[in-house]
Parts: structure tokens; C-alpha cells; sequence
């Protein structure tokens, strides 16, 4: 692993946005429009004037203190428990895209049926930690049915740990029940988690505050992920953003924490700037890098664990900008040691659409930086002497002991990047990169199996979803 985070902020820079961040808390206030969550605050005596709390620096930090470090979350399959907080970076896919941008029809609406597709590709991919929640919005299915169905099918097709719905009281009430039948009682593990998005500036939505409540009183994890658009939901500044999104996470932070002590949860953020010429979000600017970069940073000055990045593009198809921007903003994550990686595949057009192709490109990525950060062993058997001195001047490596009993090993090796060499592939079908990837989608969907899951509670499962849809 690396010895040193990529670190761009000071200890007094630091502090600096920390003291900002309270300030704000402290005379401005988060807004919160939901009568239980004031009365929360209430019962523990902080400061309120209608929907609006006031937070202390010490109320602040004696939540902030509770939230355990490290924590574990479980798939039902065994060995599919992923840790967060330990140091090595958990990937999970893209998050809430409206469209889907097809490498042959082009951008159109998506489907329950590709909803199906991409979980089962999450399952097939070997480098996609979770199978997610919400990759894409389903368009043939009503709104007020799809998040179940969209649980069910990350329950059916993958044993990989999923993201619950945040729709509120009865989106979050729904992901509970069906984990339960997944998993009997939650209480005595964390099986999934609720996704809360901050309404910046300075407010929570009432959705998102029955979601925090209803999550923490079931004991189930939560990721705070504040998406601030610098020169629009938030000053131009991004020291100025990192204060503001510091204080709309810790408020949500603290109120977890008031329903729930030493509830497990992440820090998160997706802020950027937006493109002054069009007023687009950019998510594939040097910008957001520098927000993961001091995100990251804050996580570790409160000893939180942190939730950010990903493999991030304002591109709208599978070209070269989204293959350079993806790969910096992924990188940029995993160097500032982000503990977990939403949106680590499959995003394309500044988080609107997603990409069947993108996600398996994507997934080649993570593999080649958990490689990277792996390094290499230093010892004698790696170090070679004996080997070296063998083959001696002039001499080569390729038939010895040394090279034949790592040759299948040693090496990361791609499963999509073509190292065919110039004349092969000339000569050859010529297939790019998005071709390739159209391939190994489809292959990887031909040989998907759904994990076993034993009868009684598929049948619960099937009874759930067709009493609780319309």
C-alpha cells in the first residue's frame, strides 16, 4: 500500500475550514423541514428557530467522536462482506442515472430490463465491491414502484452487498423489510445502506431527513454525501465549498447520531464547479479532484471514514475525454485514500447517463489501480541475485525457473486493453475499445447465473414485491 495520501491542504488550512465550518453551523444554521427532526434536536438541547438548528462546536464533535472508524457491511453470498475504513478503497458503481447512452442506438431512456442488466453485470465484474442501487432510472416502471423493484433485482441476481433506497419514510421502510427477509434480523448486522444528500445550500430535504431517521433507528449504515456546485449552489471558491459542504455534512452526521450512538456511517462528497460558460455541473474538471483531494483530508482530521470520486466524466459518450477524465478523477481518489468509491463505473454526461460499455471499461480501471496500490514485494526471492547472476551479461530471462513459476501471476493483465501490437491489429478486425467492451458486456451477461438463494425466501421476496407494487 502507499506510505503517503496525496495531501494538498495544511494542518492550519485544515483547521482553518474547520473553524469556518462551525461558524456556520453556529449563526446560520442548517435547515431542516421535518417536525421529528427538529424535536430530536429539541430533546437534546440544541438551538432552533422554526425548521432552522444551531449547532456548537462541542455538539458537533461529541457526535463526530461516536462514529466508529472502521465498520463492515454483508452481502448474503459468504466472503462477499466488504470493510470500510481499513485503509483499501471499496468500489461501487454508478449512482442515479436518468439516461442510458447505448454504443449503437445512442442516449434513450432506460428500462427495468437494463436495470436487470447492469446488476448482473455489477455481479459479473470482478472489481465492483457492491451491486448498488439506482445505476439508472428505470422509464417503463411508475416511480412509486421502481425502488422496489430495483432492490429485488440486486437481491435476485447478486450476492454482492447492495445500497438502499433513500425515497423517504417509505422508500427506506421498504429496503428494511426486504433485508430483513434477506437476512432475518438486521439489528444484529449491517446489511445495507441509506445514501442522504444534503439540499445545499445549508438544508436537508424532507425526504432524505425521514431516510436519516428511519435508517439510524434500524441501525443501519449511512453515507452523507453533499454534491456543492461552486458559483452556484456554493461560493466560487472551492475553500469556500469545502466549509459549507463540512458543515451540511456534519449537521446530518450529528442528527444520525442523536437517534442512533455509534451508528456506522461515511462522509461523502461529489462537489465540483460548474462550467461558467454553460452552467453545467463539470465533473471531469481538475475541480473535483481538488474537492476529493481536501474532502479526504477533512475525513482524516475528524477520523471519519470518507465516501467520494469515481470514475468521473463530462463526456456523453465513450471517447478519449471520458477515458483521460475518468481515469484522473478515479486516480485522484484512490492517491487521497478515499475509503469508498461510488460512481466507480459507468457514468457518463456529468452523471446523467450511463454506459453499458463505460461500466466494463471502467471496471479495467479499478483493476489496474488496485494493482498499482498493491506495490510490489522487496525480498530476496524478488530480488532476484541468484537469477541475475545465472542468466549473467548478455543473457535473457525468458526460459528460466524464476521467470516460468510467476509468469501467470506476477503481472496484472488486462481483460479488455488491447496489447495485440500494431501490425495484428491492422491486420486484424481492428476493433476499438468501445467494440471490445461491447463484447465483453454481452459475454459477461451470457455466462451470468444468479447466485443461490434458497426457496422460502425467494417466495417471501415475490410475495413482498407484488403486494407492495401497483
Amino acid at each position: 500500500m502507499l506510505k503517503n495520501w496525496l495531501e494538498h491542504l495544511s494542518s492550519s488550512d485544515l483547521q482553518a475550514i474547520h473553524d469556518t465550518s462551525m461558524q456556520l453551523l453556529e449563526t446560520v444554521g442548517i435547515h431542516f423541514p421535518e417536525e421529528n427532526a427538529i424535536r430530536i434536536f429539541q430533546e437534546h438541547g440544541f438551538k432552533t428557530e422554526g425548521q432552522t438548528v444551531f449547532l456548537t462546536e462541542a455538539q458537533v464533535m461529541q457526535a463526530v467522536k461516536q462514529v466508529p472508524a472502521q465498520f463492515t457491511v454483508y452481502g448474503r453470498g459468504p466472503g462477499r462482506e466488504i470493510t470500510i475504513g481499513s485503509g483499501t478503497p471499496v468500489f461501487a458503481p454508478g449512482y442515479g442515472a436518468p439516461f442510458l447512452v447505448d454504443s449503437e442506438t445512442g442516449k434513450r431512456a432506460p428500462t427495468l430490463e437494463d436495470y436487470h442488466n447492469l446488476v448482473k453485470l455489477a455481479h459479473m465484474l470482478p472489481n465492483q465491491d457492491l451491486s448498488g442501487h439506482l445505476m439508472v432510472e428505470p422509464q417503463d416502471t411508475p416511480s412509486e414502484n421502481a425502488h422496489i423493484e430495483m432492490l429485488y433485482a440486486n437481491m435476485l441476481h447478486s450476492d454482492k452487498p447492495y445500497i438502499g433506497s433513500s425515497e423517504g419514510a417509505v422508500g427506506s421502510q421498504h429496503t428494511l423489510e426486504m433485508s430483513a427477509i434477506l437476512f432475518g434480523d438486521i439489528a444484529e448486522q449491517y446489511a445495507t445502506f441509506g445514501l442522504i444528500n444534503p439540499l445545499s445550500p445549508m438544508a436537508y430535504g424532507t425526504d432524505m431527513i425521514e431516510a436519516i431517521i428511519a435508517y439510524a433507528r434500524a441501525r443501519q449504515p449511512l453515507i452523507f454525501a453533499t454534491l456543492v456546485m461552486a458559483g452556484s449552489t456554493g461560493p466560487i471558491t472551492l475553500a469556500g465549498v469545502i466549509a459549507q459542504q463540512n458543515a451540511e455534512l456534519l449537521a446530518g452526521i450529528v442528527l444520525a447520531q442523536l437517534i442512533s450512538p455509534g451508528l456506522a456511517m461515511l462522509y461523502g462528497s461529489t462537489s465540483t464547479n460548474i462550467d461558467m460558460r454553460t452552467g453545467a455541473l463539470a465533473i471531469g474538471s481538475p475541480e473535483l479532484a481538488l474537492c476529493i483531494s481536501a474532502h479526504t483530508q477533512l475525513a482524516r482530521f475528524y477520523g471519519l471514514p470518507a465516501r467520494g470520486g469515481g470514475a468521473l466524466t463530462d463526456a456523453s459518450t465513450t471517447d478519449a475525454q471520458s477515458g483521460y477524465e475518468s481515469m484522473f478523477s478515479l486516480m485522484t481518489t484512490v492517491l487521497s485514500g478515499m475509503d469508498f468509491i461510488l460512481h466507480s463505473g459507468g457514468i457518463v454526461s456529468s452523471y446523467l447517463a450511463f454506459s453499458y460499455e463505460k461500466f466494463v471499461m471502467d471496471d479495467e480501471m479499478v483493476g489496474m489501480l488496485r494493482h498499482y496500490l498493491r506495490g510490489f514485494e522487496v525480498s530476496p526471492a524478488t530480488l532476484a541475485v541468484e537469477t541475475i547472476a545465472k542468466v549473467g551479461p548478455g543473457g535473457h530471462f525468458l526460459g528460466e525457473d524464476h521467470t516460468l513459476k510467476r509468469c501467470r501471476t506476477e503481472f496484472w493483465q488486462p481483460k479488455l486493453a488491447d496489447r495485440s501490437g500494431l501490425e495484428a491489429w491492422w491486420d486484424g478486425d481492428q476493433r476499438d475499445t468501445t467494440t471490445r467492451a461491447r463484447q465483453r458486456w454481452q459475454d459477461l451477461l451470457a455466462q451470468h447465473q444468479d447466485p443461490e438463494i434458497d426457496e422460502i425466501t425467494t417466495r417471501q421476496l415475490k410475495n413482498y414485491v407484488a403486494e407492495n407494487t401497483q
